[in-house]
């Protein structure tokens, strides 16, 4: 006789789905892809049963759970149609019904978001009915008043007791490594379906904010008290944007755009403004809707390809500007110096003095030795990084729901909006769910 606790493992139930001659009725959440091909494969045979009946959850959480997957409705649908049979559909069934002919197997479906799929008979997730086997079934649990030596033969799960070691053991467990709350749990997965923190910027591509330490006795300074406390630098590059290049679209060939630093910035700040939600003095950043991810980074990669070749426009004429800008402070600093060049310039000449050629070669001197010192390195770079929201934040954090909130009304988008983000946190109030 075959046991009436077993396992609804894939093997089991096309064995079942292959021996229908005359009913085949399925209803679950979900399938694996395996499993409906397998159907698709029966449904094409002649001996087709006549009494075919699928009903599945058609709501995406199935998939995401692991309950089954997308492929098996694509798979499904049109051989059923083919039939003139629908795809039926039940909004939250979670438990398994496979009839095959007489055969009736009950099982519990596995969300293999949290576990895998049981594999052996030594975790049964299913009961095999059969007509008439009621009485099966009681010895099979264990069931009866006086326990006889046959019905303990027949009986499948419950072997065992559970003693107070075990049960100590158990709690002892929990209390070092206690269960996450599951309300939280849930509403860490149903944020992260529908949000997730992005941190994106663009960096080192503002020239003008280079800047080189000038020596304070170039400046004038006589008094060493005050030289010390100096620290002046100058601008390499002057305000705004100092380069300017025209660039081919990298999305079509046929148009050129100017580019400049204050292009990037607007793109950004474009950028930002279009799909990020800010929470404002939160260290978390921003967050971004997953439905917009694509976009966002389609828009994200067209700047950093602009950038790129702005980069190598901008490495390849910086020279020629370096050259220029030393040129011109050199000019700027040269009246001073010529009229009164640093004392410590002169103290150590061997007639106590020097002619203009001498000053203007040292001042040229200590400018180049400036410019050497400064980092100018021009590797502009677009940061894009992306990471979940965990439960902690959600709850424990009221900066981002008061961010995600000002978002919202300073975009106009209304409450009912808002409520549909957060109605899974308003309907799940924190609770602990076990106590040891």
């Amino acid at each position: 006789m075959a046991p009436v606790f077993t396992v609804a493992s894939e093997e089991n139930l096309l064995s079942m789905i292959r021996q229908a001659t005359e009913r085949l009725i399925i209803v679950a959440p979900g399938l694996s892809a395996a499993l409906a091909q397998s159907l698709v494969e029966r449904m094409q045979m002649a001996d087709c049963p006549e009494q075919l009946s699928i009903t599945l959850d058609i709501d995406p959480e199935v998939c995401r759970l692991g309950y089954g997957s997308v492929e098996a409705f694509d798979l499904l649908h049109p051989v059923l149609a083919s039939r003139g049979v629908p795809l039926q559909t039940q909004r939250g069934i979670r438990i398994g019904l496979l009839v095959s002919d007489s055969d009736v197997l009950v099982y519990s479906p596995t969300p293999q978001i949290i576990e895998s799929v049981p594999g052996s008979q030594d975790s049964p997730n299913a009961i095999h009915i059969a007509t008439n086997n009621i009485e099966d079934l009681s010895a099979a649990c264990g069931s009866g008043v006086v326990p006889t030596a046959s019905s303990a033969q027949k009986q499948e799960i419950g072997l065992s007791s559970a003693e107070a070691p075990e049960i100590n053991a158990a709690k002892a467990d929990l209390k070092l490594n206690p269960p996450r709350k599951f309300d939280l749990t849930r509403l860490e997965r149903v944020f992260n379906y529908k949000l997730e923190f992005v941190e994106f910027s663009l960096e080192h591509y503002q020239l003008n904010t280079r800047s080189v330490p000038l020596p304070p006795e170039l400046l004038g300074l006589a008094d060493e008290g005050l030289r010390k406390r100096l620290r002046n630098t100058f601008k390499v590059f002057e305000a705004g944007s100092p380069f300017q290049f025209e660039i081919q679209d990298p999305e079509n060939k046929e148009i050129k755009f100017k580019v400049d630093e204050k292009w990037f910035r607007d793109q950004a700040n474009k950028l930002r403004d279009d799909f990020l939600i800010p929470l404002g003095s939160s260290s978390y950043g921003n967050l971004i809707f997953k439905r917009h991810k694509a976009e966002f980074l389609k828009r994200k990669d067209r700047i950093a390809t602009v950038m790129e070749f702005y980069a190598k426009a901008v490495r390849s004429s910086m020279e020629e500007k370096l050259t220029e800008t030393r040129r011109d402070l050199v000019d700027a600093l040269w009246p001073r110096i010529k009229a009164s060049p640093p004392e410590s310039w002169v103290r150590w000449t061997v007639d106590g003095s020097m002619d203009d050629t001498a000053k203007k070669s040292r001042l040229e001197d200590e400018v180049d030795g400036a410019f050497r010192k400064a980092d100018l390195e021009f590797s502009p770079t677009v940061v894009c990084l992306f990471k979940g929201v965990n439960y902690e934040t959600i709850t424990a954090d009221q900066r981002f729901r008061k961010g995600i909130e000002k978002h919202f009304r300073e975009k106009s988008l209304g409450e009912e909006e808002l409520q549909k983000l957060f109605s899974e946190f308003d309907a799940s109030p924190v609770q602990d769910q076990i106590t040891i």
